[in-house]
C-alpha cells in the first residue's frame, strides 16, 4: 500500500504541478478511492497447508486468530523467488517477502516444489 500511495502522490504531485486545480482535485479524488478500495479487499487472515502422507494436501483460511479454519482450494501458478501467487475460490493471493519470515516461506516453497 505504501508503494501505491507513493506513486499516487507522484501522479497527484504532477497534475498539481502541470494541471488546473480542479483537475488535480479530481485526480486526488481518483487516487484516494482507488486506494481506499485496495486496502479495503486485500484479503486479511492466515492461510495453512497441511501436508498428508497418502493424500493431497489441504489449504485452510481463517480471518482472525480466534475463528475456526476452513478448507479452500488453492493450487500455486507462480513460485518465483520473491513472490508465491496462488489461486483459488474466486481470489488471488500474492505472498510477498513480508508475508512471514523467511524460513516459513523457504517450507512452503519446498513444499509446493515437492507437489509439482
Amino acid at each position: 500500500m505504501g508503494l501505491h500511495a507513493g506513486l499516487g502522490s507522484g501522479v497527484i504531485g504532477v497534475l498539481g504541478w502541470w494541471t488546473p486545480t480542479w483537475l488535480a482535485a479530481s485526480g486526488a479524488l481518483v487516487v484516494i478511492g482507488v486506494l481506499a478500495r485496495a486496502a479495503r479487499c486485500a484479503p486479511r487472515g492466515e492461510l495453512r497447508l497441511t501436508l498428508r502422507d497418502s493424500a493431497p494436501p489441504t489449504w485452510s483460511w481463517r480471518d482472525g486468530r480466534h475463528d475456526d479454519w476452513r478448507d479452500i482450494d488453492l493450487r500455486c501458478d507462480y513460485l518465483g523467488p520473491w513472490l508465491i501467487g496462488l489461486r483459488g475460490d474466486r481470489r488471488r493471493f500474492w505472498l510477498w517477502p513480508d508475508s512471514a519470515d523467511p524460513a516459513r516461506l523457504r517450507e512452503l516453497r519446498r513444499a509446493l516444489l515437492s507437489l509439482g
